[in-house]
């Protein structure tokens, strides 16, 4: 890509990449959807096209991002990319003739589990490596439809489900634990939050005893979660007045609290990336 910096190379493909993994959540739920309204009306074709169609850009993008990293995550993705835009084409050619569909769901399981493999081998962190194990084992036990007449549920739950996992791993990727770690021991936030969640426990104890508006406990504190994230659904409202004020009380420190957190968080966040920029600058 000519005039682009060497950052807006690493950015593009990777928001492409990310951009293109959401899409295949809802395409895949709407296929789940069109099929078991009606699994032979043709529009379970166009929306079955549709996301394989994003799973290949996905990983095309993905080749691209890594192509200067990993020569083997390079071609892995590439060639990921070309099988699913042939099960596109075949779908588009064919229909959802029950030979295609075995074959393109055999082809999808082969191209998932390589995905989460190649994924482990890869990053070698503690983390990812249990999501993409736990991805793997769910793929396997989602792949006993594979060759079934319910292959549909299998390709768009399994493609749902490695999108999914692909988000999670791109997003947490870029963050450093160890810092993060380090944030939360330095400014004491587990305690605060420990104290706030304590509070909203005892508040929803409070209000289950103190006003029939909320009936059992759990409604209760489904009403403080909602009053501290300030989100307010409006499906429980306090009528006593004990129960406005104690209300009113969680509000004020869920606010503070939370914005307490976050600001101290970004900016030591934002002041340990800078030294541990500079120390990388002077190793080198």
């Amino acid at each position: 890509m000519p005039g682009l910096t060497q950052e807006s190379r690493r950015l593009v493909p990777l928001i492409g990449d990310m951009l293109f993994s959401v899409l295949t959540i809802p395409l895949s739920f709407t296929a789940l959807e069109k099929w078991a309204i009606d699994p032979e009306i043709d529009n379970v074709i166009f929306a079955v096209c549709s996301m394989y169609a994003a799973m290949g850009v996905t990983h095309l993008f993905r080749a691209f991002r890594l192509r200067e990293s990993s020569r083997a995550a390079f071609i892995a993705h590439l060639v990921y990319g070309v099988v699913f835009m042939v099960c596109v084409a075949l779908l588009a050619i064919v229909g959802l003739i029950q030979t295609v569909m075995t074959v393109t769901a055999l082809a999808v399981w082969v191209v998932l589990l390589a995905d989460r493999a190649l994924a482990i081998a890869r990053r070698r962190k503690r983390w990812s490596t249990v999501l993409n194990v736990l991805a793997i084992l769910l793929i396997l036990l989602l792949s006993s439809t594979a060759f079934m007449d319910l292959s549909i549920i299998f390709i768009v739950t399994a493609a749902s489900l490695s999108a999914f996992i692909s988000v999670m791993v791109v997003t947490f990727s870029r963050i450093n634990l160890d810092i993060l770690r380090e944030i939360v021991r330095k400014t004491y936030a587990a305690e605060i939050i420990s104290g706030l969640l304590l509070l909203i426990v005892a508040f929803s104890y409070m209000l289950k005893f103190t006003d029939e508006a909320f009936p059992s406990f759990e409604d209760a504190l489904w009403y403080c979660f909602a009053v501290v994230t300030t989100i307010g659904f409006g499906d429980l409202t306090p009528t006593t007045a004990i129960g406005r004020v104690l209300s009113v009380i969680l509000g004020i420190y869920g606010i503070i609290v939370v914005a307490l957190i976050t600001s101290i968080i970004v900016n030591f966040y934002g002041e340990m990336k800078k030294e541990s920029a500079k120390q990388n600058r002077g190793d080198t």
